[in-house]
């Protein structure tokens, strides 16, 4: 487990240890955030970080996470925010980043009935021959291969 960051530079020798909750889990540098009194992650989830803010659903499941407005920074709608789908079984099946609320890539996951992922198709945001942007109309598509639980096929058509 990573606990702190020791460099050398310019004849300086900086040292950086990190605080951690009971789960492992950083907590905020209390001297970037002298107001947190933050000692442990509710629910060991990590709502928010130097660079995005994270949103779970019931299950724990990371299902949103959003570029962090700086404080006193104004929010314009250019912030990029990564959106994750699961199924019942708890996969990944669906991912989108948006930005000016577009989306920019787009990608969808395949499973067999043990729950291997067997394919990845992602659509990313290009110029069509109208000049618009918009997702891809032929997605890039990744196909795995098992050999019972070990990968050991990625082709890429």
């Amino acid at each position: 487990r990573l606990t702190g960051v020791h460099t050398t530079a310019a004849n300086l020798d900086i040292r950086i240890p990190y605080a951690t909750d009971p789960a492992g889990n950083r907590l905020p540098d209390p001297e970037l955030h002298p107001d947190s009194t933050l000692s442990m992650w509710p629910d060991n989830r990590i709502a928010r970080d130097a660079h995005y803010l994270y949103r779970y659903d019931r299950h724990g499941r990371l299902t949103e996470k959003t570029d962090l407005i700086p404080e006193g920074g104004i929010r314009t709608d250019d912030e990029r925010t990564h959106r994750y789908h699961y199924d019942s079984q708890h996969r990944l099946v669906h991912y989108t980043r948006t930005q000016y609320a577009e989306p920019l890539v787009e990608s969808r996951y395949l499973y067999d009935p043990l729950g291997r992922r067997v394919a990845k198709r992602v659509w990313r945001r290009e110029r069509d021959l109208t000049g618009w942007m918009s997702l891809s109309r032929k997605p890039e598509v990744t196909w795995y291969g098992w050999d019972g639980d070990r990968l050991t096929t990625i082709q890429n058509d």
